[in-house]
């Protein structure tokens, strides 16, 4: 079930302008940080950081980090590594006809489809946990779940079409200062997770 519409897609999708701090186009995914670069797709983000205070955005970033406390409180994810909204993003993308993604995994606590174009068309390429599935079917875990014990992170995949496809996904991600079994912050996880993923061009 979509937390979004299309026509909530439509609202978002003016950030996609060069003046948005959340749009960065010169910044290319490898997802796994390895040579597989996903080129073509355009991706935004909606989060505090990129946005003044009361900016009419925020409304949407609420609604889909309401959702990941339910997830989160159902899951039964420890109180030091429930998801902050001043740490979660809200992503808005867009696969122009021909482009997809390669296979990943994301790098967040867990991932939230909050609204897709063509449901169908999104991959998990793992088997679906039961017990998360009936929490929320349109959940799927991180490898920051996955190094806490919560469950595997979930490979899944865009493939390419040859029609447009839209999506809005929620990330859900602890405190940046609380710390991880292996000892780094989940701060200092995710900076060296992204300088693996990120090209400048």
């Amino acid at each position: 079930m979509n937390l979004f519409t299309a026509e909530e897609y439509g609202a978002l999708a003016p950030l996609f302008r060069p003046d948005y701090p959340g749009y960065r186009p010169t910044v290319l995914e490898r997802p796994n940080g390895d040579q597989h670069t996903d080129v073509g797709k355009w991706y935004l983000h909606v989060a505090l950081k990129y946005t003044p205070p009361g900016h009419w955005a925020h409304a949407y970033l609420a609604r889909a980090h309401f959702e990941a406390c339910r997830v989160a409180e159902a899951m039964g994810v420890p109180d030091a590594f429930y998801p902050r909204v001043t740490d979660g993003t809200l992503r808005v993308l867009d696969y122009p006809a021909g482009v997809g993604s390669a296979e990943h995994t994301d790098f967040d606590l867990f991932t939230i489809h909050c609204y897709r174009s063509h449901p169908d068309d999104f991959q998990r390429l793992d088997r679906v946990d039961p017990t998360l599935e009936a929490i929320d079917p349109d959940v799927h875990l991180g490898e920051l779940a996955e190094h806490l014990g919560l469950g595997k992170a979930t490979r899944h995949r865009v493939p390419a079409r040859p029609y447009t496809q839209q999506a809005i996904v929620y990330f859900a991600i602890p405190s940046h200062s609380t710390r991880l079994p292996g000892g780094l912050t989940v701060g200092e996880w995710l900076k060296e997770r992204m300088t693996r993923s990120l090209v400048y061009t």
